[in-house]
C-alpha cells in the first residue's frame, strides 16, 4: 500500500473539523475578553478603561453573532453526514462500498457509494423542519449535479446524484427527480439503493471503489 495514502475518512470529518476551528476561535475570543477584563479591574481609568470595555464588548458580539451561528451550522451538518454515513456503512453486506468526505479539489463531497446499481454521489443536507419538494433551494440541486460531474471525471463512468435530507420532513412525493438529481429523505436511502436495478457484480463494485479511493488519496477498504 502506498505510504502516502490517508486512512479512509469518516462521515462528517470535514464538517467537524470546521466546527472545532470555530470553537477554538470562540475560546480565544473568550480568553481575550477575560484578560482584558482583568486588566481593567487592575486599575485602569478614563479612556484606557473605555477602550478595554469596548474591546470586551466587541469580542462578545463577534463570538455570539458570527462564530456561534456558524459553529451550530457546521456541527449540525456533521451530525447529518454521520447519520447518513451510518446508513451507508450498514449496506456493506449487500455489496455497497462507500467513500466518505471526498475532496476532488473543488469542494467536499459528503459520500460516494459504489454498489450493484452503480455509482452515486451523495450530498447530505441537515436542514430541519418541513421543506417542499417544489420549493427546493436551486443551489442545493446545482451543487449535487456538480458533484456528479466531478466524480464522473475521476471514474470515467456514469454517476447518479442524490440529495439526501437527514432531518427535514419533505413535502411531496419522494423520491423525486429535480434537475437531474434524485431527492429523498435519509430514512428512504437504504430502501432506494436496494431497489435499483443491478448493473455491477460485487467484484466490479469493489474495483470501482478501489479506483475512486486511490484517486482521492485514501487507502482502500477490503472486499467484504
Amino acid at each position: 500500500m502506498d505510504a502516502d495514502l490517508q486512512t479512509p475518512r469518516v462521515a462528517g470529518q470535514h464538517a467537524r473539523s470546521q466546527a472545532r476551528t470555530l470553537a477554538l476561535r470562540a475560546l480565544a475570543l473568550g480568553c481575550f475578553a477575560l484578560l482584558a477584563l482583568l486588566v481593567a479591574l487592575a486599575g485602569l481609568r478614563g479612556w484606557p478603561l473605555v477602550a478595554v470595555e469596548l474591546a470586551v464588548i466587541a469580542a462578545i458580539v463577534v463570538a455570539s453573532r458570527v462564530i456561534e451561528p456558524r459553529f451550530d451550522r457546521w456541527l449540525q451538518g456533521a451530525q447529518g453526514e454521520e447519520h447518513v454515513g451510518e446508513i451507508l456503512d450498514g449496506l456493506l453486506d449487500q455489496g455497497w462500498y462507500v467513500t466518505h468526505d471526498v475532496s476532488l479539489g473543488r469542494g467536499n463531497i459528503d459520500h460516494v457509494v459504489v454498489g450493484p446499481a452503480g455509482i452515486f454521489a451523495i450530498e447530505t443536507k441537515s436542514n430541519r423542519g418541513r421543506i417542499s419538494i417544489d420549493r427546493l433551494d436551486q443551489r442545493m440541486l446545482a451543487q449535487s449535479y456538480a458533484e456528479k460531474k466531478l466524480v464522473e471525471r475521476v471514474t470515467g463512468l456514469k454517476v447518479q446524484p442524490l440529495l439526501v435530507f437527514s432531518q427535514a420532513w419533505l413535502i411531496g412525493r419522494v423520491p423525486a427527480q429535480r434537475r437531474g438529481v434524485t431527492v429523498l429523505p435519509a430514512r428512504m436511502l437504504a430502501w432506494f439503493l436496494s431497489r435499483r436495478r443491478p448493473t455491477l457484480s460485487i467484484e466490479q463494485a469493489h474495483e470501482l471503489h478501489q479506483r475512486l479511493a486511490l484517486a482521492v488519496g485514501q487507502s482502500v477498504s477490503p472486499m467484504h
